[in-house]
């Protein structure tokens, strides 16, 4: 039952029960958690992965490259923006040991093939994406701090949620007990 009294559970109150501060409490520690937990975890998180992304992972290093092909033009159309990274081409490149690979990179839209691109391996030579490209970094940044707002925020719901069953079954069983101690006397008087 609500009622229209605000703030009812901060007042004085013979009446007021110890679950109903409880319910408060939560109440004001789930408002905290919503209003300025869940922005804080998602700015920092963020602000994490774009600092975690300016050095590439260990062991990945840079090479020359090699189109074979001439470039595609930059997409258009629906869901692609200006400012993408590059479109993939592929690349030839020799490693250190001799052995020349092939594979698709990211080159500027309509590069001729024969351009030189700057491509990045992983410890097992393997052809990685640009590690430190700062569109990349802000999407992550973005994606990453977006997840950990909406985790918090359901984590802080989750914890509302589960403190309400707790405290209605409290009540629930409170009230039960008081039922059993007073219920027979007052059947007594009514009848009598």
């Amino acid at each position: 039952m609500r009622t229209t009294v605000r703030f009812w559970r901060w007042r004085r109150n013979p009446l007021k029960r110890g679950t109903d501060r409880a319910e408060a409490w939560s109440a004001a520690l789930l408002s905290v958690m919503l209003f300025a937990g869940a922005p804080a975890a998602g700015v920092a998180t963020g602000l994490g992965v774009a600092a975690a992304a300016s050095d590439p992972p260990a062991g990945w290093h840079t090479t020359a490259a090699v189109q074979t092909q001439k470039a595609p033009p930059a997409p258009t159309g629906f869901g692609y923006a200006d400012g993408l990274p590059g479109v993939r081409s592929p690349v030839r490149w020799t490693t250190s040991d001799g052995h020349t690979h092939t594979g698709q990179a990211l080159v500027s839209p309509g590069s001729p093939a024969g351009s030189r691109v700057t491509v990045w391996l992983d410890r097992t030579g393997s052809l990685r994406d640009n590690p430190v490209d700062p569109t990349l970094v802000r999407a992550r940044g973005v994606a990453y701090g977006t997840c950990a707002a909406t985790a918090t925020a359901l984590l802080a719901g989750g914890a509302w949620a589960g403190t309400r069953r707790y405290l209605d079954r409290r009540r629930a069983a409170d009230l039960d007990r008081e039922w059993a101690r007073i219920g027979p006397q007052w059947g007594t008087a009514a009848r009598g």
